[in-house]
């Protein structure tokens, strides 16, 4: 038997990936993939951030999120905006219709979140949350 904080790090690991892997099955009969609706996620927490910042912010290289843009921005979902003080800087902003887009996400992760949390309490849930908020913070510094 493995020990009990191994079983655990697995399970935070495939509990993560189980609800990205539920939430695409969801968004995918209205055109989203896992990085289309996360970079529309992304952006509308941080509108305005350039293709650095979101590329950091979702963990992947910054080359690899310019083709992704570059689509995005052709069906109308963000623009680039040029930097006032560096010309070569871009920033993203979400368009009206990448907006709309993000409300149709969120209101899946609202009803993903509904159905996965059904019969938790919120005593529960707090020290979940708890819990992975205090893992997070020391992963920050390792």
């Amino acid at each position: 038997m493995k020990p009990l904080e191994e079983q655990f790090s697995e399970s935070m690991f495939l509990t993560t990936h189980a609800w990205r892997i539920a939430l695409d099955r969801q968004l995918r009969p209205l055109g989203f993939t896992l990085s289309r609706w996360m970079l529309l996620l992304h952006l509308s927490r941080n509108d305005g951030c350039t293709h650095k910042e979101l590329a950091q912010c979702m963990g992947i290289e910054a080359a690899t999120l310019v083709r992704l843009v570059d689509r995005m921005e052709k069906e109308g979902l963000l623009t680039r905006c040029n930097s006032e003080t560096d010309r070569r800087v871009k920033h993203l902003r979400l368009s009206d219709a990448g907006l709309a887009n993000v409300e149709n996400i969120r209101c899946c992760a609202t009803d993903l979140r509904r159905k996965v949390l059904t019969g938790l309490s919120q005593a529960e849930i707090q020290i979940a949350l708890d819990v992975m908020n205090n893992i997070r913070s020391k992963l920050a510094l390792a």
